[in-house]
Order: structure tokens, then sequence, then C-alpha cells
């Protein structure tokens, strides 16, 4: 009876400490020749990096991880191959960047590559891979629209999909694809209607467009922030420089067009603040003559960089904008300079300044006004 009463506490212990502690998703990785991978994981629209380094042939990656869904495998180059974390501990076997990798002791990830390379693995065995397989070909089908009705069936067909299966999809990549396409989708089709003018082909479009985020809002709105979802929506168009339509949807909703964060007081800048263009040439703030306005911007706010295109197009001559990234400057914040002509751009590329005056955290989009004579004062 003794002996029955402690296994009975035992087994209860070991039910605690399963419900207390989250799984963990650990594998290995090896490598063939060295390399340098990145894996990331997926919650609804967010990405984390799992792991990050450099692999050698001698040496084996442990990558220890609560993360349990799709992640993507993604090399140095750009090339990508997605592979399932679950519960059970697996080898990842990796020979170079064009092929596609293997694995040992992960029979989900045989029966999904199966799958994906058109082989019949027989019965389904693995509902989360039979799920990823479904997400592709449901975005393979949305390339044969070519009618408004037909797109209407199909963004119906994607919004239930997305609505029934939201837990799973959400650990990968599959919900920033599949709204990716949805919008991709209206490009497909004609809007004419016969005997109206050719400005209501842009207007039926534009209009599209915005019931498609309101739709986005009504059906993630259990899982996602509003404005998280407006950011990615407005990434999709900001990435392919179609700024003037990302602006629109910025317009169109205008109450969550922002990044959370505070409203931190206005650093100082001082006049021998470094500044530099996108070709690198370099100048101090002081040096610089007329109006200057300062905008930050974030590379996890597209919001903040549709902003700072929009304003830098609208200023009067011989104004400057000043970009502060509140990240380590880099091609992404260069490149805004790109988007805009006949303004001049500078970039603060003083990383102990940002350091000790721009932290993570400032809500966005957030423009200032440099005063060459007195202190940084507030942009009307």
């Amino acid at each position: 009876m003794r002996n029955k009463i402690i296994l009975s506490v035992i087994s209860f212990l070991v039910i605690v400490a399963a419900s207390t502690y989250p799984c963990r998703a650990e594998f290995t990785i090896h490598a063939s020749t060295p390399m340098k991978v990145v894996v990331i994981g997926y919650s609804g629209l967010d990405q984390q990096t799992i792991f990050e380094g450099m692999l050698t042939t001698y040496r084996t990656a442990l990558v220890d991880t609560s993360y349990e869904g799709l992640a993507l495998l993604v090399f140095e180059n750009g090339q990508q191959y997605p592979l399932i974390l679950g519960e059970q501990p697996f080898a990842l076997n990796i020979q170079d960047p064009a092929t596609k990798p293997t694995f040992t002791w992960s029979p989900e990830n045989v029966y999904f590559y199966t799958l994906l390379t058109g082989g019949s693995p027989g019965k389904k065995q693995h509902d989360f891979a039979d799920l990823m397989i479904e997400a592709k070909q449901l975005l393979s089908s949305t390339g044969t629209i070519h009618t408004v009705d037909e797109l209407q069936t199909m963004k119906e067909k994607v919004h239930a999909f997305v609505r029934s299966h939201y837990h799973d999809l959400s650990r990968s990549d599959m919900i920033r694809r599949l709204i990716a396409q949805y919008f991709m989708m209206h490009e497909y089709v004609d809007y004419h209607a016969p005997g109206a003018p050719a400005t209501d082909i842009r207007m039926r479009y534009q209009k599209a467009i915005m019931d498609g985020v309101q739709s986005w809002f009504e059906i993630l709105k259990p899982h996602i922030p509003q404005g998280e979802i407006l950011n990615y929506c407005v990434s999709l168009y900001y990435d392919r420089s179609m700024v003037t339509l990302a602006y629109k949807i910025m317009e169109n909703f205008s109450d969550v067009a922002y990044c959370p964060g505070d409203e931190r007081p206005i650093p100082a800048f001082p006049p021998s603040l470094t500044l530099r263009d996108r070709n690198g040439n370099q100048a101090a703030l002081q040096e610089l003559s007329g109006k200057k306005v300062v905008t930050f911007v974030s590379d996890d706010c597209p919001v903040s960089k549709v902003a700072a295109v929009v304003t830098a197009r609208s200023l009067p001559p011989g104004t400057t904008l000043i970009v502060v990234p509140l990240q380590t400057l880099s091609e992404k914040h260069l490149a805004l300079q790109r988007m805009v002509s006949g303004v001049k751009m500078k970039f603060v590329d003083d990383y102990k300044w940002r350091k000790e005056n721009v932290q993570e955290g400032m809500k966005l989009p957030r423009f200032i006004q440099v005063d060459a004579q007195r202190p940084v004062e507030r942009a009307e």
C-alpha cells in the first residue's frame, strides 16, 4: 500500500512538472561544409530567430527551443528550406545551400518533404504537415483568378481557412504568406466596368484593398492587435516601393497607423552631430543650411518609413530631412533616399549618440524640427 502511495505521488509530480514546463523542441544541426545559417520561427505575424550561427564540419550545433511549428532554415545566400519542430529531438543534416536537408529521427519531416517533392508517403500520418501542404496548395490556387467574382470567392476561401486553422497556422509563416497573397490577388483582376471612366479602375482597386485590410482586422481581432495587422499590410506595399498606396492605407486607418511606445523626451541634437547621405558623404549638423526636420524610423515599424518618405516628398525646397534609425544604420534605412527625388536626406550614423539618446520603445511615426540656432522643437 505504501509503495502504491509513493508511486501515485511520483506520478502526480511528473504530471505537474509536465504541465509547468513547456516542451523543448531540441534538435542538432550537422553540416558537411562550413556555412552560416539562421533558423526562424513564427507566431502570427511575428517572426523570431531560433538559432543563428556559423556551422563547422567538426562541431555539431545543438538547438534547444520551446518553439513548436514550422520553421525556416535560411542560408546566408538567401536559400530557404522549411522544417517542422515538434516534441521529439532529431538531427538536421546539411550538405550545402543548393541541396535540400535530410533528417534523422524525424518521421514528420521525412513525411513532409515527401509531400513537398510530389511523392506519395501513403496514408495521412501527421496532421500539422498535412495542414502546411494544404496551405501551400491554397496559395498556389490563387493564381488562377481573373474576374472580380473569382477574386471574391477566393478571398472568402482564404478567410475561412485562416479562421478555421489559425492556431496551427500561426506557428508557421503561412499567416504572413496567405495575407500577402490575398492582397497580391487584387492585381490579377480587371476592375474595368463597361462605360465607366478609366479613373474608376483605380478607385475600385483601392477600395478593394481598404476593404481587405478591414476584413483582416475582423478575422484576426481575437489574436493580433489592429496596429500590428496594419503595419504588416503597409509593409507589403512599402517593400515593393508602392509608397503612395501604403500611405493611403495609413490615412484610411489613421487611428491605428502607428507603432506603440512611449512619448520619450526629445533628445538634444548637438551641432557637431555627424550625418551622412546614402553615398557615404558626411557633414556635421551645423553645416546644414535651411530648415531641418527630423524623423525617427525603425525596421520593426513600416508606417514610420512610409511616413518618412511621404513627408520628404512634401517638404519645401531647401529643407533637409534627417533620419534617425532606432537600429544601427543599414541599407534598409538608406533605401528611403531612393524613394524621393529633389529632397536632401541625411542619416544619423553616430553609434555613441544614438545609444545614449535613442532606444527602442519610442512611439512612431515621430517628427521634430531642429532650429539651427536653438535647441530642438516639436514640429507642428
